[in-house]
C-alpha cells in the first residue's frame, strides 16, 4: 500500500503543472532570429548568427554549428540553407541538422529578475532537435556558447550567454529597481514676495522685540516695537470704512456750513 502511494504522488508531481513559473510564449518575427512578446518587447539575436559556426562538444567527439537565422550553415549533407538548418552536427564527416528554424518555438522567463530564454528547434535529421537556452549578460556583447550535452537521447542542449538575449522596448524590466517618482516644484513671483515678506516681518518683529527688551528694558506688551502704532491700526481702519461706507448711506448733515 505505501509503495503504491509512493507512485501515485510521483506521477501526481509529473502531470500537474509547475507552480510559480512565469514562462512566456514569444511569438516568432520576420525571420528565425526575432521574437515579440505580448507586452511588445522583442528579442533579437541576429548578432550571433554568424558567431558560433564552429565549436567542439563537451567530450571532443563531434563538432556543432549554430546559425539561429538559418542561412548561414552550408557545410554540406544536412545542413544546407535548403534545409532551413539552424543547428548542426558533424560525426565521422557527415553533417546532420539538428532541428529546422521552420519548426521554431520560444519560450521567455523573467521569474528570476534575469531574462532567459529557451529556443527549441526540431525537425532535424533522424528526430534530432537543438534546445538553446540564452541568458541575458549585458556585459557580453557576442557572448559564449558551451555544449549541454545530449540529453534526453537526439536532444542536443546549446547555453549561451550574451547580451541578445535581453529584452528590447517598452515594458517591465525586472532587473531595474523601483525608482521614486521625481517631484517638481515651481514657485510663482508672487510667491517669492510673500515669502521675502514673511522673512521681513520675523525679522522685524524679533528684532524689535530684543532691541526693547534689553536695550530699553521694556516689559509685557511694551516690548513689542512700535506698539502704538499697531494698537491704532484696527481703529485707522474703522474711521477709514465708514468713511467710504457713510456717504453710500447718507449719513451725516447731508449740507455744508454757509459762509
Amino acid at each position: 500500500m505505501g509503495r503504491l502511494l509512493s507512485w501515485m504522488c510521483v506521477a501526481a508531481a509529473w502531470l500537474l503543472p509547475e507552480r510559480g513559473a512565469q514562462a512566456e510564449t514569444c511569438t516568432i518575427g520576420a525571420t528565425a532570429c526575432t521574437c515579440t512578446l505580448q507586452d511588445g518587447r522583442v528579442l533579437d539575436i541576429t548578432p550571433i548568427n554568424n558567431a558560433f559556426l564552429s565549436f567542439p562538444s563537451s567530450d571532443g567527439g563531434f563538432v556543432y554549428a549554430y546559425g539561429p537565422c538559418g542561412d548561414v550553415l552550408d557545410n554540406g549533407d544536412d545542413c544546407v540553407p535548403a534545409n532551413d538548418a539552424a543547428s548542426c552536427q558533424s560525426a565521422d564527416s557527415t553533417w546532420y541538422s539538428l532541428g529546422r528554424t521552420q519548426q521554431l518555438s520560444v519560450d521567455v522567463d523573467t521569474s528570476s529578475g534575469q531574462t532567459k530564454s529557451t529556443w527549441l528547434y526540431t525537425g532535424g535529421s533522424d528526430g534530432r532537435q537543438t534546445r538553446v537556452s540564452i541568458t541575458c549578460d549585458l556585459n557580453q556583447p557576442t557572448g559564449t556558447i558551451d555544449d549541454g550535452g545530449e540529453n534526453p537521447e537526439l536532444t542536443y542542449n546549446f547555453l549561451v550567454t550574451s547580451e541578445v538575449g535581453c529584452l528590447k522596448g517598452s515594458g517591465p524590466q525586472p532587473t531595474q529597481p523601483n525608482q521614486p517618482d521625481e517631484i517638481t516644484v515651481s514657485i510663482s513671483a508672487g510667491t517669492i514676495i510673500c515669502i521675502i515678506a514673511i522673512v521681513c516681518i520675523c525679522l522685524y518683529l524679533v528684532g524689535g522685540v530684543l532691541l526693547m527688551k534689553f536695550h530699553h528694558g521694556a516689559q509685557g506688551l511694551e516690548v513689542i516695537p512700535n506698539r502704538e502704532l499697531w494698537v491704532s491700526i484696527p481703529g485707522l481702519i474703522k474711521d477709514g470704512a465708514l468713511f467710504i461706507v457713510s456717504p453710500c448711506r447718507g449719513g451725516g448733515k447731508g449740507d455744508y456750513e454757509k459762509l
